[in-house]
Formats: structure tokens, C-alpha cells, sequence
């Protein structure tokens, strides 16, 4: 490929939109010495000028999109002024979603601006006190601002925010598709309107992107409601630079830590590429990316002993977000210097559009995890009409008898090939649109009643959601997310009805922190058997019962601390998990299908050095041995894997689905492993899924434990912050028709249905029941806990329920317990120290519990919850739990009414059960009892009626200290 050229007419009109600037732009670019306008550049002029409609400006990286916006608005903002027509004010606005390339287009812009005579500002938290007062006292000119100093803008200016702002004229949203569907997108959007209600007018606004999908979603995320009024510029050839691309392959040792490896012992692989970088970068200017702030530092370490141990002086820095703003600035600068060769070891850092020159070689390390990114990357270099030049290194474990299915198909290897290939498509991920934001409307809710010193809900309502970008939250759930926030002292209400901030919302609005909308993933502790193992962020849906992975092996989620952030975990069984299980980035479903296209198909991409084409062909190879040209199901010991070939949120999705039909699902990458679960089962389930209605997403994401993503979702109710994780983080609409395509695939392996019912986690010492009154007499037991882990946890309170066996209520029993430690959550079950200061010990009521339960059915909703902690409590007590048979009806529940909530709140509601009192013992002891009943009368009089299942006691699994 060679660089863009214009054709002459392309020259006519380029020169036809340069007569149209004026004189003062025009003698800037002739003393840039440009030949001529770029076709973007020159497309942009008309729309831009006429100042009546907004613009959509997508053209690849260093193609001139700054220019293409700020010729023309500078060109009408001079002739304004020429003519005396230019009111008083901030005259245009650039939003930037970086700090350093609003600092980079300062320096761009500096010389244009000064051109024309007009002022530049900067406003992001770098930014002096001084600059502050100067834009306060003589707003004008440009404004360069982050979403989160606007913000700041409208909560601390207030009313006089609208003066500040009277002139402006034009507003530039630079990275635009950064800002699509994602919560710092929703403050933009909000923050975009509340600028036009500010000033009472509609400003035009221009968008710039180098990747984006659709250009219709940006229309639409640009100007809510009058999407189809944007104009958009794109299409252009800017891009079609010559291109250089290697992609190496590298085999790791294959052994760990816990294989008596030393931990500062460097992996091979790793040694060779930094050694292969350092000779083929080396006397440069270079990017490396190596997607992690560990691995950063480990590249740029090695980098720098090579150099040491060659006597030659190091060109090879670490750039991360984590390192101070002075050594990130001296490695931008020695990249911009052209004596000082520098290569920066990098994270996503580097990734947006900051001026650093141009770069000769892009490198990568890893898999990218996504189009854009790579496309972002790629765009560092081949400035300038020099070609562009990209090095891909990427490692596979050695195969052995033992290696799980996804290493053997080498996926982090086609992961990285099906972004490339796509990326010479120029495909990019669509962004997730389905999000309802409700963390940012919080935040945006606060900041208007802080702007205007109150609003009531009418008024909110009406400027954030009727006519605002929250459209899609209607009124119902509005007034429920306002009475949320009163009942968390966020917000108060006046006696006139003007809603204020309440003593919480004024911390809140007072802290720095309030001003961005999205803060890092809070992590979560690991423990098991009281030993802390790690952390992690919180990335894909935890299920009680359910299985992650973490230090190379499998484990059980036994409970959830939210409020601890502590995952309490123990040690599942099942092979070896894979190697590579993504790369930290959600992964698209366009990746994923062209990945299987790739294992299907015999073309070798020439880009592949000898050892790469190797792996590559060794994972197709083990794509037809496993036979998934077949079948998306293979057999693997005891367990089975499914290869949907499907994107992250639709994965979650399913894996959300199986774990609520009682599935171990484990998600792996490319695979989603259903432990001990055989061929057969697995197709059997996908059949009986099939089958059913689609499900609500909100009921299917009511199985999920931890739904908090967004910064303020803690003050959110459970109704609405499942409402808000099933738009974020499931896909049903692209999982069930998924969902039927895999159980076509897999007919033949199939059971007949009429004999399905979902598989139970305790799968040992249960026997299928013939009838629910068979099992009486029940004991309907509820207990309320000092916390969520039964090894850490004591019993506060415990309820028993006597029901017959025609579901009759016999007697109940209750009691407090002292848990001989703090009550706990006293918010949730209202449980004080006063309260238990004078109650029984556990052990001291274990006779009249052991009574209680003896020779009877022991039913709970959540068995494994009340059961866990009644174990436990046994244990302390030197007893052990007798083999009570088992019933639960939170289980139960899901076999009547799969895909819906199984809560017990919402299950009594379903069966129209008194529910009483919620988290105390007697009442939920008492409206599961009424759930039994229910199901008793139900199982009696229908005869085609799921089968229930029991188990033992001892199939509860063991907690031990």
C-alpha cells in the first residue's frame, strides 16, 4: 500500500474549502508549508462554518482530525470578531479525555489560537490556582476541559456558570468513541445538555474519532434524539499507509512457583523477547505495549539490565499511570526530542492521541484484547508518509498430556490474529449502548441540585431524564432511585418540596472525588481456610456455589463479604485451568467467531515468523483432535467444556444461566468448563434451556452475588442495582438465540427432556422423591448470621418451624443467640448488643436444636447458607451435624419457575405467602414454611411437576477453621 494522495479533483475541492477560511488561518497553514488540506480537512470546512448542525469527524490517527475541527471554528470565530458579532464569554469548548493530551493540544493549538488572537485555556487538576482566577475573572477564547473540571465547573460557578459560558459558539469532543457507553460517557452526554439548558441554546458539537464501529451509535451518543441531523466526515483513505507487521511465537518453561520454580527466576520466553526488542529497537523512537503495569516494569527492567551488560546507556523507560507525572512528562519529552532515542515500555498510557512524534515501530506484547486498542496503537507510528511498522510477541505454554483444551487450541495465539485480521478490515467492537447509567445519575442528580442550590424531582426529572440523556429511565424508576437516595441521607426534602442535599450528599458533593464518575474496581481478598491468597477485581459474576480461578487453580465461592470485600473460597476439584483465560479486556463476540473461522479454515497469514506458524498450525490441529469442528461440546475427565465462540458479556450471560441451574460453570476464556457434568448432561441442559422463554435479565441476574460495578451503586436498592448489572453485564439477547444454535448443534449427544431436571451442586447421597409429602415431617429452619462466612460468622438468631406433612404449620420456635462477638449488621436483621447481652449461647441451646430437628426433613430457602452456619456451629460446639435429609426450597423454586427470581421475597409474592418481617429469623423461617406449603399442595395436585430432589446434611460443604 502506498500513502494517501489527493486526485486532482480532490485538489479543487481541497482548495475550494481553503478560499472559505479566513486570511489569518490561511496564513498560518501556509506557514506550516502544507501542500494542501487533507480531504477530512477540507470536508469539515462547510458544516463547521455554517454552525447549524453537529459533525462527526472519523479519520485514522495523525490524519489531521484537530485540524479539521479547529480551522474552521477558528476561521468563523476570527470573522466574528472582523465583523463585532462575537459576544463576550467562552467561545469554544475542547473535552478531552486526558489531562496529558489536553496539555499536548495546548501546544498544538498555542500558535494557531495566537493567529487569530484568540486566548487558550487549560482547565484539568494540574492546572494552578492562578490559570483558575484568570479563566474566573476574564472567561473568553478557548476552554481546554476534562468531563470531571466541568463538572467542577458547574458545582462550584453555580449560577454564574451560564455568564462564564454566554459566548460559546462550538464544542469539540476529542476520543469520542472512549466516551460511548461507558459511565464517564453518560456524565459527558449529561454534562453536553446541561451546558445548552445553562445558556437556553443548542451548540453545535464535533466529534472526533480514529475507530469507530458504527458511526450511527456515535450520531446517537453525540446528539441524543437528532441522531440523524449529525454530519458525518469518514471514509477517507488517510490510513492507508504502507504497513510492516511480525508476529513472533515463543514457548513459556510451563512450570510455576508452586512447581519449585525460583520466583525471580525470568521465564525464557520473556528473556528472548526483551533481547529480540532491544536489538530490533534499540537507536529509535518506539512504543511497547505490554498491557500490564507488572509486566511494564518487568520489560523495561530486563530492557535496562541488557543494556547494562552491553556498556551501552539505556534507552528503555517504564510509562504507566502509576509512576509520578514528571517521569511520564520526560519520556514524552525525550520521545518528542529527536537526539534522545527512547523507546517507552507502556500501558494503555500511551495509547491516545499525545503528541510524541512519530514512532518508528509499535511493539506488543500479549494479546491486545481488542481492535481499537491495536488500531490506537498502530497509529503511533507510519506518521508522515514512513511506513508504519508493528511487532507482536506472543507466548503458549508447552503442551502435555495435562494441558487444558483452551491452551492446546493455542488461543491467546488466534486471539491475537482474529484483532489483526479484523483490524485490516478495519472492524471495531460496537460498543454495549444497553447501560442504564444509574451510578452517573446519582452523581448528575447531585450536581444539579448543587449547581442551582435544589430542584424538585419534577424538575430533575425533566432536565436529566424526559428531555435529557437519561431517556431511557422512566419516571417510576426515577422516583424510586430519588427515594433511594432519601433513605441514604443522600438527598433531604425541604417542606416546600425542593429536594436538597441531605448531610451524606454534602460530604459527597464536597469531596474532589465527586467530580468523576468512574473510580477503579474495587478488589476483593481471597480467603480460604482463614488464609488470605490474593486479590482481585471483581470481573465476571461471582454465584454462590460457582467456581473462579486464580494462582492456576480452581476454587468454590463459599460466601460473599460485600461489605468486607472478602471472597471466602475453598479448594475444587477438576483439571489443570488454562493458561490463558483472556487478557483482563472485555473480549467482543466478532473476535471470538473469527477465531473459530480461523481454526476452520487453511490459510496461513504471511505476517507469522516460523515459530508462530507453527503453534498456529499445532491449534488447528488440536481444533479438529478435540473434535470442535463438530461439536461445541468435548469431553474433558469428568468434566465438559462448551465453546461457544461467543464475546465476554454473552459468556457471562451463560455462565450466570448454567450456575443458576446448578451447574459448576467456570468461565475459561474461549471455553466455559461445566464440572462434573458429562456430554450428555450438558446437551441435555442446553435442550431444556432452548426450550424456555427468554428470561428476564434482571431475574437472571439476580443470581449473581456481587452487582456493584459503578462508583455510587452502593446506594442503590437491590431491584434497581440488579436492573443496572443486567444492562451492563448480561447479553440475553444475544445469548438465547446462541443458546438454541448450540443445542441444534448438540442433539445428537442429547437426553430425552422428560426425564431433565437441573443438576443439583450436591450431587452425592441424593435420591429423587417421588412426592413432596413423602419427606415429612419438615423442620423449616432460618438463622440470622453476625456476617457471611460460617468459619468466621456466628449465629445470632435461629428459627425452627414444625410443618406436617399436608404442609401444615405446627408450632414454631425462636430464639436470640449471643453470638459471643458484635451482632453484626444490626441495619439488616436490627439485632443490637443490647439485645443478645442476656441470650444463650449456641451451646447452651444445641440440645433443644437437636431436638427440634431429629427424625424430621430439614428445609431451608438457601440450604447451603443455613446449613453451612449450622455446621459450623456444631463443630465449635465438638459435635457433628447429624445426616438430616435435605430439602431446599430456594432450589425448588427454580425447577417451578426456571429463569425467575428465586428470592424468597419475591417467591412469596409469586405464591401470594405472607412474608412477614424480612431478616428475622421467625418470619423468614415462617414465610419459607409457606413457600413448603405451597409446593406440598402444588406437588399434590399436579401430576406433571418437576422432581425435586434431597440430600444429606453431610453433603453441605464443610467449612473448616
Amino acid at each position: 500500500m502506498t500513502s494517501f494522495q489527493s486526485s486532482s479533483s480532490r485538489a479543487s475541492e481541497a482548495h475550494t474549502a481553503f478560499n472559505r477560511l479566513h486570511r489569518s488561518v490561511q496564513s498560518w497553514i501556509w506557514e506550516q508549508k502544507w501542500e494542501h488540506l487533507r480531504p477530512a480537512q477540507a470536508e469539515a470546512i462547510d458544516p463547521i462554518l455554517r454552525g447549524d448542525t453537529d459533525v462527526i469527524i472519523s479519520a485514522a490517527t495523525a490524519s489531521g482530525k484537530t485540524e479539521a475541527a479547529w480551522l474552521p471554528i477558528l476561521s468563523s470565530l476570527a470573522a466574528a470578531r472582523d465583523s463585532e458579532t462575537l459576544p463576550s464569554g467562552v467561545k469554544a469548548l475542547y473535552i478531552s479525555p486526558l489531562k496529558a493530551l489536553i496539555n499536548d493540544q495546548y501546544g498544538r493549538l498555542e500558535s494557531l489560537a495566537e493567529k487569530v488572537v484568540m486566548p487558550i485555556h487549560r482547565r484539568h487538576g494540574d492546572v494552578g490556582d492562578s490559570a483558575r482566577r484568570a479563566l474566573k475573572e476574564s472567561p473568553d477564547g478557548l476552554l481546554l476541559i476534562t468531563p470531571e473540571s466541568l463538572e467542577a465547573m458547574f458545582v462550584i460557578q453555580g449560577t454564574r456558570l451560564p455568564v462564564m459560558l454566554s459566548g460559546l459558539q462550538y464544542i469539540v469532543i476529542d476520543e469520542l468513541h472512549s466516551f460511548i457507553g461507558t459511565e464517564r460517557g453518560a456524565q459527558l452526554q449529561s454534562l453536553l445538555h446541561r451546558v445548552d439548558l445553562a445558556i437556553r441554546r443548542r451548540i453545535p458539537r464535533i466529534g472526533l474519532s480514529a475507530t469507530l464501529s458504527d458511526a450511527s451509535i456515535a450520531a446517537r451518543f453525540l446528539r441524543p434524539g437528532n441522531e440523524q441531523a449529525v454530519h458525518v466526515i469518514g471514509g477517507h483513505d488517510d490510513d492507508a499507509a504502507e504497513l510492516r507487521m511480525q508476529l513472533r511465537g515463543y514457548i513459556t518453561s510451563g512450570r510455576g512457583v508452586s512447581d519449585g520454580e525460583d520466583p525471580t527466576e525470568v521465564e525464557p520466553d520473556k528473556l528472548a523477547i526483551a533481547d529480540h526488542l532491544f536489538r530490533k529497537l534499540r537507536g529509535q523512537d518506539n512504543l511497547v505495549f505490554a498491557n500490564s503495569r507488572a509486566n511494564v516494569e518487568n520489560y523495561a527492567d530486563l530492557l535496562k539490565g541488557i543494556s547494562d551488560r552491553a556498556r551501552v546507556l539505556n534507552e528503555f523507560f517504564p510509562h504507566h499511570g502509576n509512576l509520578s507525572k514528571d517521569f511520564r512528562e520526560n519520556v514524552e519529552s525525550r520521545l518528542r526530542s529527536a537526539g534522545t532515542p527512547t523507546t517507552a515500555v507502556c500501558t494503555s498510557t500511551l495509547e491516545m492521541g499525545i503528541d510524541i512524534g512519530s514512532a518508528d515501530a509499535v511493539a506488543q506484547v500479549g494479546a491486545p484484547g481488542s481492535v481499537s486498542a491495536l488500531r490506537q496503537r498502530l497509529g503511533r507510528s507510519g506518521r508522515r508518509g514512513k511506513p508504519a511498522t508493528l511487532r507482536i510477541y506472543v507466548s503458549e505454554r508447552p503442551v502435555d498430556p495435562r494441558t487444558p483444551p483452551v491452551d492446546q487450541l493455542r488461543a491467546e495465539l488466534f486471539e491475537t490474529v482474529a484483532t489483526i485480521e479484523l483490524l485490516l478490515e478495519k472492524w471495531y467492537e460496537p460498543p454495549n449502548t444497553d447501560g442504564l447509567h444509574l451510578s452517573t445519575l446519582i452523581q448528575q442528580t447531585l450536581s444539579v441540585i448543587a449547581q442551582h442550590g435544589g430542584a424538585t424531582a419534577a424538575e430533575l426529572y425533566s432536565a436529566l431524564c424526559k428531555d435529557g440523556p437519561f431517556s431511557h429511565i422512566d419516571q417510576p424508576m426515577f422516583i424510586q432511585l430519588l427515594r433511594n437516595l432519601g433513605n441514604k441521607d443522600i438527598i433531604a426534602q425541604s417542606s416546600d418540596g425542593t429536594l436538597l442535599a441531605g448531610a451524606k450528599g454534602e460530604r459527597l458533593i464536597n469531596h474532589y472525588s465527586f467530580y468523576s464518575a468512574f473510580h477503579t474496581a474495587e478488589e476483593y481478598r481471597l480467603v480460604s481456610s482463614g488464609h488470605t491468597l490474593g486479590s482481585i477485581p471483581v470481573d465476571q459474576p461471582l454465584v454462590e456455589g460457582g467456581l473462579l480461578i486464580f494462582a492456576g487453580r480452581r476454587w468454590r465461592i463459599l460466601d460473599v463479604d460485600i461489605a468486607g470485600k472478602v471472597i471466602n473460597l475453598t479448594k475444587a476439584g477438576g483439571g489443570r485451568p488454562p493458561s490463558f483465560s483472556g487478557s483482563g479486556i472485555l473480549i467482543a463476540d466478532g473476535i471470538r467467531q473469527r477465531m473459530k473461522q480461523l481454526y476452520e479454515t487453511r490459510d496461513v497469514p504471511v505476517y507469522l515468523d516460523e515459530a508462530a506458524r507453527a503453534l498456529f498450525q499445532e491449534g488447528r490441529t488440536a481444533y479438529d483432535r478435540l473434535g470442535l469442528r463438530e461439536s461445541p461440546l468435548i469431553t474433558w475427565g469428568d468434566d465438559t467444556i462448551l465453546f461457544p465462540w461467543a464475546g465476554d458479556r454473552t459468556m457471562n450471560t451463560l455462565h450466570v444461566l448454567f450456575s443458576s441451574e446448578n451447574y459448576e460453570s467456570t468461565l475459561d476464556g474461549v471455553g466455559m468448563t461445566l464440572g462434573k457434568t458429562s456430554r450428555s448432561q450438558a446437551a441435555t441442559a442446553l435442550q431444556y434451556l432452548a426450550a424456555l422463554p427468554s428470561p428476564n435479565p434482571s431475574d437472571l441476574a439476580s443470581n449473581v452475588i456481587v452487582k456493584e460495578r459503578d462508583k455510587h451503586d452502593v446506594y442503590l436498592d437491590d431491584q434497581l442495582l440488579t436492573h443496572a448489572y443486567a444492562a451492563a453485564a448480561l447479553d440475553v439477547k444475544t445469548a438465547w438465540p446462541l443458546i438454541k444454535h448450540l443445542a441444534e448443534a448438540t442433539t445428537q449427544f442429547a437426553e430425552d427432556l422428560t426425564n431433565y431436571r437441573p443438576k443439583s451442586i450436591t450431587t452425592t447421597n441424593t435420591e429423587p422423591m417421588l412426592d413432596l409429602a413423602d419427606a415429612g415431617p419438615y423442620a423449616v429452619i432460618d438463622v440470622e448470621t453476625t456476617g457471611f462466612s460460617p468459619q468466621r460468622d456466628r449465629i445470632v438468631e435461629i428459627a425452627i418451624v414444625h410443618v406436617d406433612e399436608q404442609g401444615i404449620v405446627q408450632d414454631t420456635w425462636s430464639t436470640l443467640v449471643d453470638p459471643e462477638q458484635a451482632p453484626g449488621p444490626s441495619h439488616v436483621h436490627g439485632i443490637s448488643d443490647h439485645d443478645v447481652r442476656n441470650a444463650p449461647r449456641f451451646i447452651d441451646v444445641l440440645p433443644h436444636i437437636q431436638q427440634k430437628l431429629a427424625g424430621r426433613t430439614v428445609v431451608a430457602h438457601n440450604a447451603a447458607f443455613d446449613l453451612g452456619f449450622l455446621r459450623s456451629e456444631f463443630q465449635r460446639a465438638g459435635e457433628m451435624i447429624p445426616h438430616w435429609p435435605l430439602l431446599c426450597t430456594m432450589q425448588l423454586t427454580k425447577s417451578y419457575y426456571p429463569g425467575e427470581s428465586a428470592s424468597l421475597a419475591d417467591t412469596c409474592k409469586r405464591l401470594s405467602v405472607e412474608a412477614g418481617k424480612a431478616h428475622t429469623a421467625a418470619a423468614d423461617a415462617l414465610a419459607a414454611a409457606g413457600v413448603l406449603s405451597s409446593y406440598i399442595a402444588k406437588d399434590i395436585n399436579v401430576s406433571a411437576r418437576p422432581t425435586p430432589t434431597m440430600s444429606s446434611s453431610a453433603d453441605i460443604p464443610e467449612h473448616r477453621r
